[in-house]
């Protein structure tokens, strides 16, 4: 019985070697895996969001002084027609 188990030796010491060595290699990648921080995960998604509402708020404003300009643009041409209806009424 003793022969059986002296003849098997040789082939499970390089299993546990092996073993040995897979199980440091585990235990280092754990180590090194990095370790997930959600309170910075969840700042850099608020500062994307204000980055995207800053850029609405700029593409609102742009618009509004886009469509301020036209009305204005507007209300002269009318003041305009409208003082030129006057003179063409009572001075000619």
């Amino acid at each position: 019985m003793a022969s059986v188990f002296n003849r098997f030796i040789p082939t499970y010491i390089p299993l546990v070697f092996e073993l040995v060595r897979q199980f440091q290699r585990n235990s280092n990648h754990n180590s090194n895996i990095k370790k997930t921080d959600k309170t910075a995960e969840k700042i850099g998604n608020l500062e994307h969001l204000m980055v995207r509402l800053e850029k609405k708020v700029q593409l609102n404003r742009d618009v509004y002084n886009k469509s301020f300009n036209q009305l204005r643009l507007w209300l002269f041409l009318n003041t305009a027609m409208l003082i030129a209806i006057v003179v063409k009424l009572f001075f000619y």
